[in-house]
């Protein structure tokens, strides 16, 4: 749905929620509304993005009102037939219709509407941490593995951590050409990667797709060490390292041939590079051994990611 239907859909989910006397306050995306009414809470998500109902439907959160931790719902309003939800209520156009009817009739009859959103969502425990959607929002790779899946992966029942590791995705482009006499050396190339903003170590590995939203408030953001500028000007010298040519020239006098060897390099003024600041998630889990597992493709890592920075 466009943000103009999303925004028709929020005001019309408002009306349900407030003719069931609940107290509703708008979120920040990729959240939409929170009601506080009869003992509980329901954070509410208007979306047909797979990703973000994926993140809404695993997510736990955590209502309190005067200090008090009170029950958690969460509603899903989506038009997204093929997405698959199992932890939250869904309402479609149908739902929609019903209780929007049945919200005006309690309006003109001057009564309160009897909403009733089912069972409550998966209960929070000690030994299972629910995750918050209240920490900070960035750019970054969602999370595809889940902290029992990773750790079955790492064989560790020690401390985990999820851990966002900065990188810098760069795309470069690079053209011009020189020449002496009839040679002439192009310079043309286009080219992805990253760098990891914390120890310089460059992938040329697909990062994946990324997205904007609050990452778990539990969770340990880690902040550059590598400035944009910097990362752009080793990008830089690196390319025109790569793009160097060596050419010997054939050149006759007379009955005498001899050659010449020039160095041919790009100009810093041909390249141009466009860098983003993305967050890769790896779970840490300390145990008998210390173990780092890519929170994307479940890969347990040889090398640590990073170097014990600040966190953000």
């Amino acid at each position: 749905m466009d943000s103009e239907m999303r925004d028709r859909a929020r005001e019309a989910v408002r009306r349900i929620l407030e003719a069931a006397s609940y107290e509703v306050e708008d979120l920040e995306r990729p959240l939409d509304l929170s009601a506080i009414g009869a003992g509980e809470c329901i954070i509410v998500q208007i979306s047909d993005q797979g990703s973000e109902i994926g993140q809404f439907d695993r997510t736990n959160y955590r209502c309190r009102v005067e200090d008090q931790e009170v029950t958690s719902r969460k509603l899903l309003f989506t038009l997204n037939e093929t997405v698959r939800t199992g932890n939250c209520t869904r309402w479609g156009i149908a739902e929609l219709q019903e209780y929007a009817g049945r919200a005006a009739a309690a309006s003109v009859l001057g009564e309160r509407l009897d909403l009733e959103l089912g069972q409550a969502g998966p209960a929070i425990s000690a030994a299972a941490p629910a995750m918050e959607a209240l920490g900070p929002e960035l750019p970054h790779v969602p999370v595809k593995v889940d902290e029992k899946r990773a750790r079955a992966i790492s064989g560790e029942s020690g401390g985990a951590t999820l851990r966002f590791i900065p990188y810098w995705r760069y795309h470069y482009r690079s053209s011009g050409q020189k020449g002496y006499g009839t040679q002439v050396v192009t310079f043309n190339a286009d080219k992805k990667g990253a760098i990891n903003a914390i120890n310089g170590a460059e992938t040329s590995e697909e990062l994946g797709q990324v997205e904007v939203s609050p990452v778990p408030v539990s969770a340990v953001v880690l902040k550059p060490m590598v400035q944009k500028p910097e990362a752009e000007e080793k990008l830089r010298n690196r390319v025109i390292d790569e793009l160097t040519q060596k050419v010997r020239i054939k050149q006759a006098k007379g009955d005498t041939i001899f050659y010449e060897e020039r160095v041919f390099k790009p100009e810093k003024k041909d390249i141009e590079i466009d860098l983003e600041l993305v967050h890769v998630p790896v779970w840490q889990f300390k145990g008998k051994k210390f173990v780092e597992l890519n929170a994307v493709t479940g890969v347990v890592l040889t090398e640590p990611m990073d170097t014990g920075a600040e966190l953000l």
